[in-house]
Order: C-alpha cells, then structure tokens, then sequence
C-alpha cells in the first residue's frame, strides 16, 4: 500500500452502489411470490418474493397502505424503488404498494384474513350485537346508483313505511372504496340509526374485494350500531360477512331482516284486541255471576243497593272500554300515517318528484357544502332522465 492508494470505508462501498441502485432502476414492478412474510410489532412488513431462478427481499413501510393479508406461496405485483440495507449489505426493493396478481391469489388473502380475525375472535357470537325489535330508523351504506339501494329502499317503504331511511352514498368497489366504506360506518354511527345495512349488489370477487379488507371489518366490528352485512347474492361470502352481527344473503332480504312487516304488526294488533275483548267479557261474565249469586243468597238481604252499584260500576268500565280502544287505535293509526308521509319526504330523491334536479360527483350526491372545481365533472339527475356537465366555472357566492 502506498500513500496514493485511495482508502475507502465500507459505508462510502455501500452509499455509492445504493446511490448507483437507485439511480439505474428508478421506479421498478416487479411480479413474484412472497416467502418469509414478516408482520413485525413495529407495523413494517418484512418479506421475500422469489421466483425460480433467484429471490429479493423486499420492506413494506407501515405508512404505505396494505388491503388484503399476504400468505406465503401467493403471487403479488410489488411496486417501489430498488435499495440497499446497509447495515447487513442487501440489496432490497421498498414496496410503495402490493396487490395479489389474481383470483386464485385473492381467494388465499381472503382465508389469511378470515383465520387471522377469527383468532382474534372477531367473528365470536359473544360480539354479535342484537337488532332492534321496532327500528325507527335504517342507515345504508352502499353505492348511491347501484340496484342494491333502490331494492333496499322500496323493501323499507313496503314493509314499514313509517320508519325514516339515511342512505350514505359510497363507493363500493376500485381504489379508495375500503377507506369510504369504513367512513360511511363510522359517520353513521354519530347519527341516531337504530340499525345499519353495509353492503353491494353481486359481482366477481375483485368487484366485492372491498368487503374483504381488514379496515372495513375493523369498522364494523367497532360499530356501536348493529350492522346487517348484505353483500353480492346468496352464494357470496365476505370477510363483512362474517364479522357483522346479522348476515342477509342479499340486500333486499337486509331490508327484510331490518324491519318487521307492518301488515304483521297491524295483525298483532287487531289480535291483542281481540283477546283483550274475550278476557274482558269472561271477566265481567264472571262478577255477574258472582253479583248475582250474593244478591240471591238470604244471609245478604241488606246489601241489594250496593250489588246495583257494584252492577252499575261493571257497565261503566265495559262502557269505557268499548271507547277508549277504539280510540287508541286511531291515534296510532294517524301516528303511522305522519310518520309514512315524514318518510316519503326524506327520500334521498323526493326532490325529484317537485321538479328538482339533483348533482352528483364522485359517486355521492352533493350537499350544499361541498365545493367544485373548473374542470369537473356531474351528473345531473333528473326524474326523466341522466345527463353529464363539465363545470367550467366556479363562482364563489
């Protein structure tokens, strides 16, 4: 060694190669199988992905947003930029995001999750939440354009039109659509539902994959309102479907589940009065015979005028009763009838029905509150018809 040799340290090796990583790879995709997953306590996720000739490690940070629950042996898509760790000398890819590369991949994160949140007892009957007997008010969590909301809607007003419905349009399916599902939970659950029905109408198990994510069950296992998970037809199951207090195989049998029938109910009704009439006249039929045995009996000659009032005071009740059923009936029925009529005139589309037009952006109808841009897109609803417009100006009032 002489004292122009150029003495490198170890750390200046592996900061140049990782800068020369970096700077010939860029932004990479990279197709391969995880082995060696790692889900540490700290978040970060720890992993390999290999194929046949050769293997990478790879680091999830917990920041970048993970929707399904990797398995060993499944094939994933890996997006991120390729590193240097260089404290061991390994050549790393940083992982932005993951997703399974398909079907058969997906149906293996939908059982890593279905075992994991089974032991963690998610899906145990002690969690399960009872339903409201008589629910005055359904929130529904679903897609405000989809068939699952109108079939869940004219379910309701058939069945108990007095009780009021709050639908929270979200989305169901593509990018962001677990994260507005657990929103629309969690912002239901600030308002004063009886009950909520969370779901979407049939579809592949890419389409329901939203339903099968761990912030989704998170919300509805945190749920303080009772939750009827009514996602796809019959045949389809999801992670919701196991974690939320009531199951309906589709969204028109949640509204079922949701609500008694009222025919059902004006049934019981007119039965209760029916037998409350019977048990009356017994009653009565019972102190007449029993007036008129003490009058007859000779040891109580002194007593007939008390007997008569005794006689008056029983005809009096049945009198009362005769009129004040009646009565009570009718102010329930009016009761029914203003609730029906309150109902009707919180439909999310009753202004329609006035001549009204409605906007919708980003697959949710807008509120007064919410702001525009130049340049978006709506939808304008009318009771006739669709059409779309592009806002081309914005003036703040």
């Amino acid at each position: 060694m002489t004292s122009s040799d150029n003495i490198l340290s170890v750390s200046d090796i592996t900061r140049a190669v990782q800068h020369t990583l970096e700077d010939s790879f860029g932004s990479v995709v990279v197709r391969g199988e995880i082995s060696n997953f790692v889900n540490h306590s700290s978040g970060h996720r720890y992993f390999s992905l290999k194929d046949s000739n050769a293997q990478l490690k790879a680091v999830m940070w917990r920041s970048s947003p993970l929707r399904f629950t990797p398995a060993n042996g499944m094939s994933v898509i890996a997006r991120g930029k390729v590193t240097m760790y260089a404290p061991q000398g390994a050549v790393q890819l940083e992982c932005r995001s993951l997703e399974p590369l398909g079907a058969g991949d997906l149906q293996l994160a939908f059982e890593a999750l279905k075992r994991e949140l089974y032991e963690r007892g998610w899906f145990d009957a002690a969690y399960k939440k009872p339903l409201p007997r008589y629910p005055t008010k359904i929130g529904v969590a679903t897609s405000p354009t989809g068939a699952a909301v109108r079939d869940v809607i004219a379910t309701l007003a058939r069945r108990m039109p007095a009780a009021e419905v709050v639908v929270r349009p979200t989305l169901v399916q593509g990018d962001g659509a677990a994260e507005d599902i657990a929103r629309a939970i969690a912002e239901l659950n600030a308002t004063d539902c009886d009950v909520l029905i969370v779901g979407r109408g049939g579809g592949s198990i890419e389409d329901l994959w939203a339903f099968n994510t761990e912030i989704v069950a998170e919300a509805i296992f945190s749920s303080v309102k009772p939750i009827i998970s009514a996602v796809g037809h019959e045949i389809d199951f999801t992670i919701a479907d196991f974690v939320a207090d009531v199951r309906a195989a589709t969204p028109t049998a949640a509204a079922e589940i949701a609500v008694r029938d009222q025919n059902e109910l004006w049934s019981t009704l007119q039965g209760t009065e029916a037998y409350l009439h019977r048990t009356m006249e017994q009653r009565f039929a019972m102190l007449r015979q029993r007036i008129t045995f003490l009058s007859g009996n000779s040891a109580l000659p002194r007593f007939p005028d008390e007997l008569h009032r005794r006689q008056q005071r029983v005809d009096d009740y049945q009198t009362r009763m005769n009129t004040t059923l009646p009565r009570i009936i009718q102010q329930k029925t009016q009761r029914l009838d203003a609730l029906a009529l309150h109902l009707a005139s919180l439909h999310p589309y009753a202004p329609l029905n006035k001549g009204f037009a409605l906007l919708e952006h980003g697959g949710r109808i807008l509120a007064a509150s919410d702001n525009l841009n130049t340049g978006d897109t709506v939808k304008i609803i009318r009771k006739q018809d669709r059409s779309e417009a592009h806002i081309q100006n914005v003036e703040k009032a």
